[in-house]
Parts: C-alpha cells; structure tokens; sequence
C-alpha cells in the first residue's frame, strides 16, 4: 500500500461502541507491530536478502542491458511497460531538444550517450548537468490535470554502489529536491504547499553506471488542498517550472545493522516496551533516522537545475463532481479520467474519517482496478481496462482489512461491497 493508506491505518481511532473482540484485536495487533518494529531494528532486511537484493553487477550482466543503449530520449519507450501507469507514454511525451529548431514532438530518434566508462560525458546544457562526475538528463515530460511525468536519465563516472530492489525488482532510487512553478508565483512551503521535488522514482540500471527512470508528480503536491488553485492548474495550456534535484539517493542493497551490544533476539523479544524504547535510544546513532544517511543510502550531492517549459494535455481529461454524503457519513466529491490514470476523491465527515475509510475502484467489467504510484491520492491505473464507468466504494477500514478484502478473489465481491460499502456509487464518463 501506499503511504497515503498506511497513514490512515496508523491515525484510526478505535470507537467506544466497536466490539471487545475487535478492540482486542486492534490492540494485540499495536503489541505484533511493536514486536515487529524490534525485529526489523536487528535483522534489518537480511532474512529477505535474498529475494529482494539484487546488485547491478547482476543487471550489467544482462546483454539487452549491458550494451550501451541509446535510450537519452526514449526512456518513456523504453519503461512504459514496466511502470506502474502502464500506457503509450511515448506517443504523447514532450521531447525536450538542446538542438536549436528540433522536433519536439518528432518521431523519437535516439540520441547516443556515454556510459561513464571511458565515453566522454555530455556536455552541459538546457537539459543536462553535470556536477561532479554524475549527469543528470531530463529528456521527456508529460503532463495531465493530476501529475507531471518526467523522465531522467542518471550517469556516473563511477560505478553506482549495489542498490536495493522493490518487490517488483526495481531498484529504489529517490530524488530529493524543489520546484518552483509560474502559475503558483507568491506562494511557497510555508503557505502549507508542497514543491513535488521530493520523492521515489521508478526504473532500472541500463548497466553499472547508467540508471534510466521515471518520475512523477502528483498534482496534490504541489497544490495541496487549495481547490481554487488546483482549479487554475487545470485551466492552463502551459506553464514553466524550475526543476532542482539536490540529492540523487538509493538504498543500500546491504545496509548496516544496529551494534546490539550483544543482546541476543530472546533478549530483545522479552524487554518491556519501555526497556525497549530506552535501549533504542542507547545504541541508535544520532543520525540514523536521517534521510539520507550512512548506515542505509547511498547518495549524490547536486544540484542538478532545470529550466523547463511544461505543455497541458486538457484534451483527454474528463472530470465527474458528484459532491454527496450519505447518512453514514461516507461519499464521493469527484472522479477525474487522464490518459493512464483515475483519481477518486472521497467525501466523509470529520468523524468517519478519523475512523478511517478505505475506497475500491471496479472498471466497468466489475474487474478491481490496481493502484498507481501516488502517495497522495486514490490513483488507479487504467491501461488496458474498459473504464466507460467506474464503480466506486467507500469502506469502513477496519472492516474492509478484517473481513471484505478476503472476497476480493471471489466471483461475487462487487455484490459483497455493494452490500457492506458505507457508500457507492457508479460513475459514468
């Protein structure tokens, strides 16, 4: 899940009429998360090793990889397929060309690039920096009313330290920067905005020393719960941003672990959870829950600046306000379509929300719709779905993780969240 569903896992607040039986259980599980937490602190990923690390080494290896791939302006080609929208990206992206009088919207001729070994670097331009030794070059951009892609290609004189894996087997590479935008002049962070500069990417290594991804950025990043300014957002045939990257991360494939001053994991298992607390703060580097730091990152200073010019594509955006709540507090403001993704946003009382809700999207075969990349919206990715209309459910979260995510799987679940939704509705585009 993302971090938009754990938030609200962690902010639940257990109502005084639920049942003991689930009282207990809400509460044995604080006490197996607690457990957990201590045992992660000491393994530290090493009993998953196996199936999640994976070192470039064993990427370079790849012939279709290794080779030097001239891919500097087809990176949305080259992943589309693998990305968590999964569409033609490359059909409708931006090319952006230092060539003076190219076709930005050409036929997607690929641009060679050295591979840092032994190639020369590029040379520095609109839409390549170099600090030293690593490039960065943003070579495509596509943008809809609800995110900015960006694709980015990352080269290094040296060779990119071994780099751990997602569950899917993509290598986890962040960017932490800023962004400034046209259309948002006079405000900034401290009016409660986001810059969208800051997040995960999604890729691969096209060898040791070359690394390929996408990134995106969610509209609400940058506009927050402003809805008068999420609305002249979406007015806008175009607009420019100025894209700072001030660190390029990656988590270690072997991080480092806790020196436990030789307790034993009996021994950690039966400490108090005050004993506990006490000796975290004891043998835990002041730094340690720093982002990022020595023990789990590796990292590039920049900064990398870009000057870019964004196009709006308006043209394949369709938005449905449904603006309604029902008695039991739960509802449905508004369903916006884009080329490779739904967005779904909720309606719910101040006390059905703290209570927690959980939203489930069918196409309109009654097929579940899979989740996007965004962490701070109900996103769904639509590629290869028929999605004329949507059929959107609103769930209690406590119910829906105990009892109605188990039918998922069953021919009849649209009926069961029909019948146990707080809300639904379907919505038609």
């Amino acid at each position: 899940m993302g971090r938009m569903e754990n938030e609200k896992f962690e902010n639940i607040v257990i109502p005084e009429n639920l049942s003991l039986r689930i009282r207990q259980g809400i509460k044995e599980g604080e006490k197996i998360y607690m457990r957990n937490k201590r045992k992660k602190m000491m393994v530290r990923m090493a009993g998953t090793a196996a199936a999640l690390l994976i070192g470039i080494g064993v990427l370079a290896a790849q012939p279709a990889l290794a080779a030097k791939i001239p891919v500097i302006r087809d990176i949305f080609r080259l992943l589309q397929g693998e990305y968590s929208y999964q569409g033609d990206l490359s059909s409708v992206a931006y090319k952006f060309e230092d060539t003076e009088g190219a076709d930005n919207k050409g036929d997607g001729t690929l641009q060679e690039q050295g591979n840092g070994e032994g190639d020369s670097a590029p040379v520095d331009s609109a839409y390549t920096k170099t600090v030293n030794g690593v490039t960065v070059s943003v070579s495509e951009a596509y943008c809809s009313v609800e995110a900015i892609y960006l694709s980015f290609m990352i080269t290094s004189q040296e060779a990119f330290p071994d780099t751990m894996v997602d569950q899917e087997g993509k290598p986890m590479v962040f960017l932490k920067g800023t962004a400034d935008y046209s259309f948002r002049q006079g405000l900034g962070e401290a009016q409660g905005y986001g810059n969208g500069a800051t997040g995960s990417m999604e890729g691969t290594f096209i060898d040791g020393h070359t690394y390929a991804g996408i990134y995106r950025i969610d509209i609400l990043d940058i506009v927050g719960n402003d809805d008068g300014l999420k609305e002249k957002y979406r007015a806008l045939d175009a607009f420019d941003m100025d894209f700072t990257i001030g660190q390029i991360v990656g988590n270690k494939a072997e991080p480092e672990e806790l020196d436990l001053q030789g307790k034993t994991q009996e021994e950690i298992d039966a400490m108090s959870d005050e004993e506990w607390q006490a000796f975290m703060q004891e043998v835990v580097p002041q730094d340690w829950y720093k982002f990022p730091n020595q023990y789990e990152n590796w990292w590039f200073d920049g900064p990398f600046e870009f000057s870019l010019h964004i196009e709006m594509d308006k043209e394949s955006a369709q938005v449905v306000t449904v603006d309604e709540m029902n008695g039991t507090g739960a509802g449905l403001y508004q369903v916006v379509k884009t080329k490779f993704e739904i967005t779904v946003e909720e309606k719910c009382s101040k006390e059905r929300a703290e209570s927690g809700v959980f939203l489930v999207v069918l196409d309109a075969q009654g097929k579940v719709l899979p989740y996007g990349s965004s962490s701070f919206a109900d996103t769904y990715a639509i590629n290869g779905r028929d999605v004329s209309k949507v059929y959107v459910y609103v769930c209690d979260y406590v119910e829906y993780m105990d009892e109605i995510k188990g039918f998922r799987e069953k021919a009849d679940f649209q009926q069961i969240l029909e019948e146990r939704a707080l809300y639904w509705k379907e919505v038609v585009f």
